[in-house]
């Protein structure tokens, strides 16, 4: 399969050609390299989707999901070195102690400390830039997922999985750092490829789970929109490629596929 990060996908009897495109939550310019040839796209198609529609978004909902169990701090989860590498982080990324990070829940602690590394030169993540401009389009927003559907793949990780992985995040900072940098540079390529083994490498044990259920739930929502309409899909790039990936899901679903090859 050859690496691209935009994808044309054509049902299977003919008719209106529909878009994938590989992106990332983030708002660091440099994932923004496909943006223009993306949004060309996008104006040519009648609906828009990302993994879900923004718009459904439920703040209480995900608090509630992320929850600590157990009525625990997060010091009280954490081992002692731990607890003092994220202070000692937490002072040097955001001029703060660990007590900010005290109640919050192990996953959106990780995600704080990784974003940290990137850049916020844009007002909005690169799929949220999708989104909006779809709307100012006066484009059908939808997902290919529901909140809902993301909400319940959060509640089947067991909390001792984010914790572990918080753990190694501390343990393993300045490594954690260079992988980042190295998936930004392969993203920015279109190396979709070597962003589905990272994404495999980094679910582990839940790839079930995080990967191969939803890509086979986000595929299945794709081909039935994009069998009457013309769907431009964003969904994070490391659900492109593999065995498993939404690109083989269509193809074997009957969808033509082909790459929009794109020279930075």
């Amino acid at each position: 399969m050859q690496d691209s990060l935009l994808w044309k996908i054509s049902p299977p009897g003919g008719g209106p050609a529909s878009y994938l495109f590989g992106t990332m939550h983030v708002r660091d310019l440099r994932a923004f390299g496909w943006l223009d040839l993306a949004m060309r796209y996008v104006a040519e198609c009648e609906v828009f989707a990302t993994e879900f529609d923004f718009s459904e978004t439920d703040s209480a909902a995900l608090s509630v999901a992320l929850e600590l169990p157990e009525g625990k701090d997060l010091e009280q989860w954490l081992s002692p070195q731990a607890w003092r590498n994220l202070d000692r982080y937490a002072r040097k990324k955001f001029g703060s102690d660990a007590e900010a990070f005290r109640h919050q829940h192990p996953m959106m602690v990780s995600t704080a400390l990784s974003m940290a590394f990137l850049l916020e030169e844009s007002a909005h993540s690169l799929d949220e830039t999708l989104w909006q401009h779809a709307r100012s389009l006066g484009k059908t927003t939808t997902g290919v997922e529901t909140f809902a559907d993301q909400l319940e793949t959060l509640r089947q990780i067991p909390f001792e999985q984010h914790l572990k992985g918080l753990t190694w995040l501390l343990k393993n900072y300045g490594r954690h750092k260079t992988r980042l940098h190295k998936m930004m540079r392969r993203y920015a390529n279109g190396e979709i490829q070597a962003l589905y083994q990272s994404a495999k490498k980094d679910a582990k044990g839940m790839r079930k789970i995080l990967l191969y259920r939803r890509n086979a739930l986000m595929s299945k929502r794709f081909a039935e929109i994009a069998s009457t309409q013309s769907l431009f899909c964003a969904v994070g790039a490391g659900h492109l490629a593999g065995g498993k990936g939404m690109l083989r899901l269509l193809k074997k679903a009957g969808f033509k596929v082909g790459t929009m090859n794109y020279k930075l």
